[in-house]
């Protein structure tokens, strides 16, 4: 039996399509925890994206479905990072309301990607305060408690309706399938064919 967690949210709709099109067709109960598909061996569990790839890591689920972003920030690494599904696309952006990327230097970023930014600081040999929030990033920079914020990005209409600019693309982000590194092996067979299956239908997704 091979259990998937599949991510709350508006991924869940744009995965279950996916699979659909592969030929798993999900049988969800509400009431249950964990749910069947049209694969008597397949079975799926929603759950809290940023806690995916620690149930993966565990081995408490064999795949789990979850966004770029969160994985540049886990410190679980026990999973292969097998695929990826060109669904759920954004960017992790630097934005600010006055300020420019040149006046980054001695400043406070607000960010609940924390490890992703310091990177880019890193990188670009910049010392900045990074102040961890955990929601309503946008809204740091109209408080006054920081300079500039790094959040994911989509259209970009949140930041214009709050008077933020994107400053400069720090990464793309798009949805994953990871692997328990054990699972992948006890189970190798199963796993190829629905990744070699997903990506045929991502492959014709492309011509098309």
């Amino acid at each position: 039996m091979i259990l998937i967690g599949l991510p709350k949210g508006r991924i869940y709709k744009e995965i279950s399509q996916l699979l659909n099109d592969s030929g798993i067709t999900l049988k969800e109960d509400k009431r249950k925890l964990i749910f069947g598909s049209s694969e008597k061996n397949i079975q799926f569990s929603i759950l809290r994206g940023w806690d995916i790839p620690k149930f993966v890591s565990y081995g408490a689920v064999d795949i789990g479905i979850v966004g770029k972003d969160v994985l540049l920030e886990t410190e679980e690494k026990n999973f292969f990072e097998v695929l990826d599904l060109n669904i759920g696309k954004c960017r992790l952006s630097l934005a600010a309301k006055e300020k420019k990327v040149s006046e980054l230097a001695g400043s406070t970023i607000a960010s609940k990607f924390t490890k992703e930014t310091n990177n880019f600081l890193s990188e670009n040999f910049i010392d900045a305060e990074i102040l961890e929030l955990k929601g309503s990033i946008e809204i740091a920079p109209i408080l006054g408690i920081s300079d500039y914020i790094v959040d994911l990005v989509n259209t970009g209409s949140t930041l214009k309706e709050n008077g933020l600019k994107e400053l400069e693309v720090i990464k793309d982000i798009s949805t994953r399938m990871i692997i328990n590194k054990s699972s992948f092996k006890l189970n190798n067979k199963k796993i190829k064919d629905l990744i070699v299956s997903m990506e045929k239908i991502l492959n014709e997704k492309v011509k098309s």
